[in-house]
């Protein structure tokens, strides 16, 4: 599965997609119908234009909560690719979701990955996985592939929390 598969099966089970950016508004206004017309669709969209800061402070996730009604910290997973993103997430106090293959934290395009020796390889993934938890990610995947399932094991852990 890729980044549109993974996203519609997210929305199909009701699960609200909101997206935090550097980039400025006037810059998404060309970017986010660029990224719909190749099957990117997000429920909201929200740049740090008009807010105290951007990342790696946790207003960007706020706004999104706000925009989108969602009540509870939570039940927010932020997911992303940089160190920032991750602070982001723990800022907000969030469940923050790093990831590594095709992330700006690993610097390397599909076909870099796919040329690097398996060992170099899961040196890189590593280096990047230990970044992330070091930076205060509650979990590192691999791909985007694996986030349905890491969601599944994040309701299922504050489910039992809860009893």
């Amino acid at each position: 599965l890729g980044v549109v598969e993974t996203i519609s099966g997210l929305r199909a089970q009701g699960i609200k997609i909101g997206s935090t950016t550097g980039y400025t508004r006037a810059m998404m206004d060309v970017v986010l119908p660029a990224a719909a017309a190749r099957g990117y669709v997000v429920d909201n969209c929200v740049t740090p234009d008009g807010l105290p800061a951007g990342r790696p402070a946790p207003y960007m996730i706020y706004k999104n909560m706000c925009d989108l009604a969602v009540p509870s910290r939570l039940s927010v997973v932020k997911y992303g690719d940089t160190i920032s993103d991750i602070k982001e997430g723990v800022n907000a106090g969030v469940w923050s979701v790093g990831v590594i293959l095709g992330s700006n934290e690993m610097g390397l395009t599909e076909d870099e990955v796919k040329q690097l020796p398996e060992a170099e390889l899961k040196k890189r993934m590593a280096a990047v996985r230990n970044r992330m938890y070091a930076a205060g990610a509650h979990y590192v995947v691999d791909s985007i592939c694996e986030l349905p399932a890491l969601i599944e094991s994040i309701n299922a852990r504050m489910e039992n929390e809860m009893k």
